[in-house]
This record gives structure tokens, sequence and C-alpha cells, in this order.
């Protein structure tokens, strides 16, 4: 095999290599460009803390709104009873 002949197959070679260098390149900055949108562990924790902050007022909030209940039921019932010993002296009921 001539000089020529062993230089023209390392050149396709080194051609070959190039194009897939090439592709590798595109890989890699695809891969970048996932990374770049993708969300961090510090995103993901953030988040989570947000959304358990917001469960955590929520269930404060409905807490709040148990009691008040609880106590309107309680007045409701007072408020009941007095005007049924109203009605009694008033003879309306």
């Amino acid at each position: 095999m001539s000089q020529e002949e062993i230089l023209d197959k390392i050149l396709i070679k080194l051609d070959t290599v190039e194009d897939q260098v090439g592709k590798l390149a595109i890989k890699v900055v695809n891969i970048e460009e996932k990374l770049d949108i993708s969300a961090t562990k510090d995103d993901l924790i953030g988040a989570k803390d947000e959304i358990l902050g917001g469960v955590a007022r929520f269930v404060k909030l409905h807490e709040t709104l148990d009691q008040e209940l609880a106590a309107l039921r309680h007045k409701y019932s007072r408020l009941e009873e007095r005007l049924e010993i109203v009605e009694k002296r008033l003879q309306v009921a």
C-alpha cells in the first residue's frame, strides 16, 4: 500500500472522527440546554416549602373557623334558651 493510500485512509478516518465529535458536541449542547431549564434541588425544596407553608396557613384558618363556628353555635343555643324564657313569660309560644 502506498503512502498516498495510507494517507487517504487516515483522512477518511479523521473525517469520521470529526463527524462523531461534532455529533457529540451537539449532544453536549442539548444536555446543557436541558440542564438550564431543569429545576434544581434547591428550586424543588423552595417549592415544597411554599406548598407546606400554604397548607399550614390553610389548616390554621380551618382551625380558627372551627373554633368560631363552635362559639357561634353556643351563642345561638343560649339565645334560643333566652327566647324560650321570654316566650313563656309573654305566653306567646
